[in-house]
């Protein structure tokens, strides 16, 4: 066997089966989640982009494992294969993120009236 022929077999050996990859994408994620456990509380993982909203709240982990705030969602679209958000941080300076090379979470937005209507509910919990 050539040099050649053992590099091939070597990327080919290399190559993580779907459910390999699937399976340390959650463990990827579940470590994510106890290491910013307060940081992404009620975020969820973005599994589908097309199923996020605008004026939600995204944070995101950058190739260097590090937590970045981000922002309320703006704008999200495609442009070469890639999706991409464009995001308003607090002081509204405009963010562009890529969804594909980041690990992105996303926590719906709460207006007022859902936050009123969360205490009631809980206050009503309490009368029963």
């Amino acid at each position: 066997m050539t040099q050649r022929e053992k590099d091939i077999n070597n990327i080919i050996n290399s190559i993580k089966t779907q459910d390999t990859w699937e399976n340390e994408r959650k463990i990827y994620i579940k470590q994510l989640y106890d290491k910013y456990n307060k940081e992404l509380e009620d975020y969820s993982v973005i599994e589908n982009f097309d199923n996020i909203k605008l004026g939600g709240y995204i944070r995101y982990i950058n190739s260097d494992d590090k937590l970045k705030w981000g922002g309320i969602l703006l704008k999200k679209y495609k442009k070469y294969d890639y999706n991409y958000m464009i995001l308003a941080n607090s002081n509204m300076q405009r963010i562009n993120v890529s969804y594909n090379h980041n690990t992105c979470f996303y926590k719906t937005h709460r207006t007022a009236a859902d936050n009123r209507r969360q205490f009631f509910m809980s206050y009503l919990d309490k009368i029963e």
